[in-house]
């Protein structure tokens, strides 16, 4: 829903306060359409915008507010569906070493890129490091994927037809939380509506693999001295998790010393499960351009993307 803010107190004429009974049911009413997880909302987050308004939704809440953490860590933007609707949705979840970054690695090319092929695009903000572990940010992801359900309707959105696509850091949370079903089940979220997933030069797919091989301070800062929990952060792990994985695209910069591997690493343990994987090691691309460049007129990773998609998805 559109973030509003409504004054503490209400004034009627002459700038005087209403009465506490108004008060109060001015405040619960403003709540009731404010915050998401009630039993219905008066209003959808989406009124206003017309199919395949070329603008976003911004900053909506998808979780209540919490006293320990910034307003901005669980808001989103959503590129409502453009026709024909319901459009399959595909949220976005950006990179930055799980200590930085925000939403805005969605880029509006990327969007209009979707947008034109059919799709609604989010992008997601999560809690990053200092807020608390990759864990927690996997189960705001997946908060967020409940959210858009919810308002689907409103929306244009198809809840059944959901692709998790991530950039670096922000591929393996998209992994993780397609992969492990754990995190999408204890959002009410049926872990098959995640119908593919989009990796951008992944990092942390394999975890375990990594920290053992190169010592990697930073991953071991981020996942903490356990091995078990390196393991059970790691998507390979939950690659066969008792159903076939989704389809899983997996784009890499062919020069990067470390994502080509993880990324051959994940495809295996899906093939494995009886699910299906496609690599593309992206010549002349970086690890940032595969991210900012998607969109471009002529970019291959695009193209790739939205083939693949159309088979599975559309």
């Amino acid at each position: 829903m559109r973030l509003r803010t409504s004054p503490a107190i209400l004034h009627g004429p002459a700038g005087i306060a209403q009465p506490w009974g108004r008060r109060l049911l001015a405040a619960a009413a403003a709540a009731f359409v404010f915050w998401p997880g009630g039993a219905a909302l008066a209003q959808s987050p989406c009124s206003g915008f017309a199919p395949g308004a070329d603008r976003p939704v911004r900053n909506l809440a998808y979780q209540a507010p919490t006293s320990d953490l910034p307003r901005s860590v669980h808001l989103l933007d959503l590129w409502p569906g453009a026709a024909p609707l319901p459009a399959p949705l595909v949220v976005f979840v950006h990179g930055g070493t799980w200590m930085h970054g925000g939403k805005y690695a969605g880029t509006p090319g990327q969007a209009r890129a979707f947008r034109k092929a059919g799709y609604a695009y989010a992008t997601v903000n999560y809690r990053l490091l200092r807020h608390g572990p990759p864990q927690e940010a996997a189960r705001d992801i997946a908060e967020a994927v409940a959210f858009l359900r919810r308002e689907a309707k409103g929306c244009g959105l198809d809840p059944d037809r959901i692709v998790l696509m991530g950039h670096s850091a922000g591929a393996h949370l998209a992994a993780l939380v397609a992969l492990d079903e754990s995190y999408l089940e204890g959002a009410g979220v049926p872990p098959q509506t995640v119908r593919a997933v989009v990796l951008l030069d992944a990092y942390g797919l394999d975890i375990a693999r990594h920290v053992r091989e190169t010592g990697d301070r930073v991953y071991a800062r981020v996942f903490g001295p356990d091995p078990a929990g390196w393991t059970a952060m790691s998507p390979v792990t939950h690659a066969a998790s008792g159903r076939p994985p989704p389809p899983v695209l997996m784009h890499v910069d062919a020069d990067n010393a470390e994502t080509p591997g993880q990324a051959q690493a994940l495809a295996e343990a899906v093939r494995a499960a009886g699910g299906e994987s496609q690599i593309h090691e992206a010549r002349g691309e970086s690890h940032n351009s595969l991210n900012y460049g998607f969109g471009a007129e002529g970019d291959e990773t695009t193209r790739l993307t939205l083939d693949f998609l159309a088979a599975r998805v559309r």
